[in-house]
Formats: C-alpha cells, sequence, structure tokens
C-alpha cells in the first residue's frame, strides 16, 4: 500500500509542470516541502528494484544536478531513508564550465568562482552580492565595493531557504533602484542560489512556479533546485495566488513582462 502511494505521489509530481498548485485529493498531501524530498528517497528504498527500477520509470526526475544515491540495503525507514536524499552537487563538465548568467539585465546567478572574478564583476557593474551559503567567504569584501548579503543555508532536505526569500528580494530590489548589478551565488549556482531567483521572479512578474522556472533554466541550464526547495516554491506559490504573499508588479521588469 505504501508502495502505491509513493508511486502515486511522485506520478503527480512529474505533472507539476502542468499545474500551478499541487493538489493530490484523496491522500490530502499538501505539498510539504520536506516530504516531496523524502518521497522518492523512500521509494528507492522500499520499491521493488530499488534505484535502478525507478531511475528506469522515472529517468527524468534523476538529472546530473539532483542524482540519487545508489541505494544499499542497509536499514530502513525514514532515517535510512533520509540519509539517502542527496545533499551535494555531483561534479559534471556541464556544471564546472557554467559561465556567469544574466537572469535578467541587472541579476545574474552564478557560483562560487564568478564570486572570485573581481574583473568581470566589476564589467557588469555588480555592485551587490548574495551568498547563498554558511561557508564560502565573502569575497573581495575587504575593498569595500560590494554591498554583501550571507544568506546561511545548505543544500539539504531539511533547509528552510524560503524564511530568506523576502530579505533576498529586498536587497534585489535595493540594486536594481540604484541602478547596479547585483550576483546571486550558491557553491554550484544550480539549487540554493536559482531557487531564490525563481521565487523572486515569481512574486514580481505574473509568472507561475513552472513559468519562472522554464524562464530561468533557459537562461542557465544546470539549474535544479533540490526536491525541499521545489516543494517550498509550490507553497510560495498558493501564497500569492491567496494574496497570503502579495505580488510587487512593475510594468515591464526590464525585459521581462509582468502583465498576462
Amino acid at each position: 500500500m505504501a508502495l502505491h502511494f509513493c508511486s502515486d505521489i511522485i506520478f503527480k509530481y512529474m505533472h507539476l509542470q502542468e499545474c500551478t498548485l499541487m493538489s493530490l485529493g484523496t491522500v490530502a498531501f499538501s505539498a510539504s516541502s520536506e516530504v516531496l524530498g523524502m518521497v522518492i528517497v523512500t521509494f528507492c528504498v522500499f520499491a521493488p528494484g530499488g534505484l535502478s527500477s525507478f531511475k528506469q520509470n522515472h529517468e527524468n526526475l534523476c538529472d546530473n544536478s539532483l542524482q540519487l544515491q545508489e541505494c544499499r540495503e542497509v536499514g530502513s525507514g525514514a532515517s535510512a531513508a533520509s540519509s539517502m536524499l542527496p545533499q551535494s552537487i555531483p561534479t559534471t563538465p556541464d556544471i564546472e564550465n557554467a559561465e556567469l548568467t544574466p537572469i535578467l539585465p541587472f541579476l545574474f546567478l552564478g557560483n562560487e568562482q564568478d564570486a572570485q572574478d573581481l574583473d568581470t564583476m566589476q564589467r557588469l557593474n555588480i555592485g551587490y552580492v548574495i551568498n547563498v551559503t554558511t561557508h564560502l567567504p565573502l569575497y573581495h569584501y575587504e575593498k569595500g565595493l560590494f554591498n554583501y548579503k550571507r544568506l546561511p543555508a545548505t543544500d539539504s532536505n531539511k533547509q528552510n531557504l524560503r524564511q530568506y526569500f523576502e530579505e533576498a528580494f529586498e536587497f534585489i530590489e535595493e540594486a536594481h533602484q540604484c541602478g547596479k548589478g547585483l550576483l546571486i551565488h550558491c557553491q554550484a549556482g544550480v539549487s540554493r542560489s536559482a531557487t531564490i531567483v525563481i521565487a523572486y521572479l515569481m512574486k514580481h512578474t505574473r509568472m507561475t512556479m513552472t513559468d519562472a522556472y522554464k524562464f530561468v533554466k533557459g537562461k542557465r541550464p544546470i539549474i535544479s533546485p533540490n526536491l525541499n526547495f521545489m516543494g517550498q516554491l509550490l507553497e510560495f506559490e498558493e501564497d500569492l495566488n491567496n494574496g497570503v504573499t502579495p505580488r510587487i508588479l512593475t510594468p515591464k521588469l526590464m525585459g521581462v513582462e509582468t502583465v498576462v
């Protein structure tokens, strides 16, 4: 019975791009961000065939930047499943070779190396930097050239990234109003920082989560927010649609149409 439940959730998750809200009807699943991440791992732990079977049936959920580790037949239950949830980004040529990406004319998405590249940052008129990590240095801070904000977040199935959304949005808007570029980065520019950029577009345009994800993915193909963060984006979208969190629209946000 549990396996049918997991499989049903995975099936519905695959249709997320056609939904503005995630509604699972009789199973009364509320798109809990942590559960979204755990479901797939639990499926791999308990389903016949484990990860190999999961990859065969749901290959589109196992892209390069969110690989599920090989499931070992040791232990069971939530603790074993949780330990297998991917917490870091595997090294791939695409990620290693990714360049600093302009998402909007003033908003750039990048990685640790981009945050170190002083010449490029100055050439692009970047004056603000958001560091979405707990450990990476605030590069060039001592030079006084940039306004910095650290959002201490890990790329894990436990991290509440949404708590930083509004703080990040205000900082991005400050850069925009000052006519400066802003770089937002984590370690690889794949999950944490990409999630915040997607959320920013959702709040400041009429983009759905799917549209914002596709927009950012089109600019930077390597992005892949972890399933925990995808769940938080779904919850954020629900609050935007219900008016719990107000949208702040600007007629044409630097090239992105905000009117449907």
